[in-house]
């Protein structure tokens, strides 16, 4: 099974950019990835339940400041099928959702999920861009429109604007770079 990272924001986003994170989900599960996150709240949540409710399995890698919040937090995620307590920072932990990751994907996001996607891009990772989901995932094609980070062009950046598409083609890239 791949693992697919969700790079996303605890920010609260427009009905249609949550929709398209369940329809993402959902996919990802349909696939049979094993979708990774940052664990808690956002559209972590709104991923992950999708995925668990399409059968799917979820493992969320959780800041210390999140670790152990009670149900009634806003950012409590149900839906994690695995969580990790990293003892880490919110920006430590992020390194350890993208090295864990096959591939991953940007929906939405601010500085933390910019953060992460260069983390990816340096590594290697396949990396897709969910645009229409608003926020970091609609500027980074705008800034990098040739696909690349920088001028070593380490790997090529996917803008997918179909949340089925954009999973289906992560899960293909993963498998790619994992032969």
């Amino acid at each position: 099974m791949v693992q697919i990272g969700i790079l996303t924001t605890y920010d609260p986003v427009p009905p249609e950019v949550e929709e398209k994170a369940r329809a993402l989900g959902r996919a990802l599960a349909e696939s049979g990835a094993i979708v990774i996150t940052g664990g808690n709240g956002g559209l972590m949540t709104v991923v992950t339940e999708a995925a668990v409710k399409a059968g799917g399995v979820t493992v969320g890698i959780l800041a210390r400041e999140l670790e152990d919040i009670e149900p009634d937090h806003k950012w409590y995620n149900p839906y994690n099928t695995v969580k990790i307590k990293t003892g880490q920072t919110f920006t430590a932990r992020s390194s350890t959702v993208v090295r864990s990751s096959d591939a991953v994907i940007v929906v939405a996001g601010g500085v933390g999920t910019l953060t992460e996607t260069a983390i990816a891009y340096n590594l290697r990772k396949p990396i897709v861009i969910l645009k229409g989901s608003g926020m970091m995932a609609d500027r980074l094609p705008k800034l990098f429109s040739d696909g690349y980070l920088d001028h070593r062009r380490l790997i090529k950046i996917n803008f997918i604007e179909d949340p089925k598409e954009a999973a289906y083609t992560a899960v293909r890239l993963a498998k790619g770079s994992l032969s």
